[in-house]
């Protein structure tokens, strides 16, 4: 793949990944029911792109076990983002998705062995004041809705964390497919014990909802995630960096003119916004002046 494919490639799976929120307000449907529909319409979506192609590597499928217990952990991942948004707003659980950098400087020295580097704990404590301003005088449903982002976020560190020793071994479309098929596993067990204590009053999705439904676990999943895998394998890590970090910037821009979250946001959280932003506009400058030249590239 040439360069110039990767990076749009990886700037489409960006734009589309940020709408997941935005069509996580929309879906009337509970946060753990969203995800379900989400995990089996993306799993048979790449099954039917196997039939399709004649592609699958049923050895793969057989033998990478360690990637279904990924998915697993996607599913948690997104069972706490999803509930974010509908406890407070796709705003809030997007901006808590940007303290990624923070939980990420912390936990991948830890998972892949790489020296730790200090300009990334700054640079990620440098968050921290802006989450006090976001959170500092939240309650309720807000609050909790702060506090499953922030989880949120801390999953997909380690995920990402994860991934990075693993993307390699499999193609992009079985790594999909994988990933969602241990997702849908994980949440169909979480549904199961959630009904026993918390009985589920709406499962089937209504008319609208499945038309979210369908672009959320179709395009914004399968199509995003393959991409994604796809473009990260031709760039190099501080480029795919630079990429990601614009997705809670995309998504907040779409929440704003699509949801009209601007009418739900006060001033405070406008000022913790600038100061995670700024967080990560500083990182990509330093690692742009003085780490590029630095990064090889994923192979």
């Amino acid at each position: 793949m040439s360069l110039k494919r990767a990076y749009i490639d990886l700037h489409l799976a960006v734009v589309l990944l940020a709408g997941t929120a935005i069509l996580g307000d929309l879906i009337t449907q509970s946060a753990s029911v969203l995800v379900w529909w989400r995990t089996i319409i993306a799993s048979l979506g790449m099954l039917l792109f196997f039939y399709l192609s004649g592609k699958m590597n049923i050895n793969w499928i057989k033998t990478k076990k360690k990637v279904y217990w990924l998915g697993g952990l996607i599913a948690i991942h997104w069972l706490c983002f999803f509930g974010s948004v509908k406890l407070a707003n796709a705003s809030t659980a997007l901006i808590c998705f940007s303290t990624i950098s923070f939980f990420t400087a912390i936990i991948e020295p830890m998972i892949t062995g790489r020296k730790r580097k200090n300009h990334e704990l700054i640079f990620g404590l440098m968050v921290i004041p802006g989450i006090g301003m976001i959170a500092g005088k939240a309650e309720g449903e807000l609050l909790y809705g702060i506090i499953l982002g922030l989880i949120a976020a801390f999953l997909t560190a380690i995920f990402a964390s994860l991934e990075k020793k693993w993307i390699t071994e499999l193609d992009p479309p079985h790594l999909t497919f994988m990933l969602m098929a241990g997702a849908f596993c994980t949440i169909s067990g979480w549904l199961v014990i959630e009904n026993i204590f918390f009985p589920i009053e709406s499962f089937w999705p209504t008319t609208q909802d499945l038309m979210y439904l369908l672009i959320l676990g179709l395009v914004c999943t399968c199509v995003a995630w393959v991409l994604a895998a796809r473009a990260i394998r031709s760039i190099t890590a501080f480029d795919s960096n630079m990429v990601i970090n614009l997705e809670p910037v995309y998504g907040i821009l779409m929440a704003l003119f699509l949801l009209g979250d601007s009418k739900e946001l006060t001033t405070r959280f406008y000022i913790g916004a600038c100061i995670i932003f700024s967080s990560v506009i500083a990182h990509s400058i330093w690692q742009y002046r003085y780490a590029r030249n630095r990064t090889p590239k994923l192979h």
